[in-house]
């Protein structure tokens, strides 16, 4: 576990300024309009007044987030030290927003990066914003989940070595279902190759303050990565951090394109989210992640107990490609059930009265975090034993839905430029071998399909055919997604 100055990490400083802010009852004559409340909505009715009161811009003595200089400023380096970072960014827009910002800082147009396809679609954003070119690198693909797993060490070292013009290489560690690569080794070989190393720690936040964890993105010396602090780490939601490690990229196009992209009307409730937060994992963190990993082990172990699920843990990962896990991610796949994952979400919160994180195909995914309680577990075990009375039978033979994950679309333009260009609307079912303008995807967990640039193949075709069908949630440019946007490309001349 990394040292703390433990009692610099008792303060607070972004917090302690804005209770005495809201204790002061100022006269208020500056934005947001409401001014602390002073109107009656029906918001104002279901969740009282504090909200509103609480709802401040960026007053006198509360700094400011572009250019932060006090108790901003104060906080942001408390939470570097905690993570030991150089130095950190508040993110109010998420970790999409970091993804943007390491994309945008770390390339020029038309720079090369290394990514895998896996990514969310953040990423993709910022190569459309920033201009620069892909080169994809494939992960294992789990095939009895159809779960998109980790990258080894050594397609990442041949994929460097074809590439030697790449000025960065992107990774995401840990994926959305928990699995992690050989991070440390990876850092290093692409430093000697001199490419910057970002990494998306949107689900890995919880890391930095427990022992029981993978090893984070700073302590492997990667020079980027964003963490979703409300996602493992108990802040508000859309609260997320960017840690800076070294000079690598520097710091003058980090805060310029930090500044590019932050609102000027930050949220007070989400920066003190992230002030407190971090003083609970600093002081609580380790205590309660590993009590946490405990629950999900508990809950796998009482999971597999139930006909119909199978919960998969660390030895199950680290078989299929995953350098190392993340134990409080519990994944669930599912075994002679008349159920698909799509159809088990459903059920789960209109029936019992649960929300889970994602349904697929195949699988489902519970995230335990430092807000996870036994009451809820409780609940769910039981809801799973009821359904798996009512759908599990024995003679059941999945179908294979194994689309894209064997055959990715293929990239004919820099998604940038297929982005800008003219645009055709057709029919799905006719936009084979058509360049896409838009990005396609199921949502939760947001990795595309399809990417601007990509070349419609069968198999995205066939997947985004059965999506629909089964009624799962798409994103597209096109509700429903009769109809798909691509290149207007010019007609070959014979």
């Amino acid at each position: 576990m990394r040292k703390y100055d433990l009692e610099e990490q008792k303060k607070t400083p972004y917090l302690d300024a804005y209770k005495k802010y809201l204790k002061e009852r100022v006269a208020v004559f500056d934005v947001p309009g409401h001014h602390q409340g002073n109107i009656r909505t029906d918001f104002n009715k279901v969740f009282g007044p504090s909200i509103y009161k609480s709802d401040v811009n960026a007053p006198r003595g509360m700094d400011n987030l572009s250019h932060p200089t006090g108790v901003i400023k104060e906080a942001q380096d408390l939470f570097a030290k905690a993570c030991g970072a150089t130095y950190s960014k508040f993110l109010i827009n998420g970790s999409s927003q970091g993804n943007l910002i390491m994309l945008m800082a770390a390339l020029k147009s038309n720079d090369k990066i290394l990514m895998p396809r896996n990514v969310h679609k953040s990423v993709i954003n910022g190569l459309v914003l920033s201009g620069a070119t892909p080169v994809f690198v494939m992960p294992e693909i789990d095939k009895n989940t159809e779960i998109v797993n980790q990258i080894s060490y050594k397609t990442w070292k041949k994929a460097i070595d074809e590439n030697p013009d790449a000025k960065a290489i992107f990774i995401i560690n840990p994926t959305y279902f928990g699995a992690t690569c050989n991070l440390k080794k990876i850092v290093v070989y692409a430093h000697l190759k001199n490419m910057v190393v970002l990494v998306d720690e949107a689900h890995g936040s919880h890391f930095y303050f427990s022992s029981h964890s993978p090893i984070t993105a700073m302590e492997a010396g990667a020079d980027m990565s964003t963490l979703s602090i409300h996602k493992t780490g108990g802040s508000l939601t859309q609260s997320s951090v960017l840690l800076v490690n070294g000079n690598r990229v520097p710091r003058y196009d980090v805060v310029k394109t930090f500044n590019l992209l932050t609102t000027t009307s930050p949220s007070s409730l989400l920066i003190a989210s992230l002030d407190s937060a971090r003083k609970y994992l600093v002081f609580h963190g380790s205590r309660t992640i590993n009590h946490v990993i405990k629950l999900a082990k508990e809950a796998r172990e009482r999971i597999n107990e139930i006909k119909g699920f199978k919960a998969r843990g660390k030895d199950y990962f680290k078989e299929n490609g995953a350098y190392d896990y993340d134990e409080t991610k519990v994944v669930v796949e599912l075994d002679n059930l008349a159920l698909t994952g799509f159809e088990l979400y459903k059920i789960l919160k209109d029936k019992f009265n649960i929300q889970i994180e994602l349904g697929e195909t195949y699988v489902f995914l519970l995230l335990f975090t430092v807000g996870t309680k036994k009451s809820d577990v409780d609940k769910i075990i039981n809801a799973l034993t009821k359904i798996s009375k009512k759908y599990y039978k024995d003679d059941i033979i999945y179908p294979d839905h194994h689309y894209l994950k064997d055959n990715f679309p293929p990239l004919a333009l820099r998604p940038r430029d297929a982005y800008h260009a003219s645009l055709k609307v057709v029919k799905l079912k006719n936009a084979l071998n058509k360049i896409s303008k838009e990005m396609i995807m199921t949502y939760p967990p947001g990795i595309p399909i399809i990417i601007p640039g990509e070349r419609f193949n069968q198999s995205v075709i066939d997947e985004l055919t059965y999506y629909k069908k089964i009624k799962a949630n798409i994103l597209s440019d096109f509700e429903g997604v009769n109809e798909v946007s691509v290149v207007d490309e010019p007609k070959k001349k014979k």
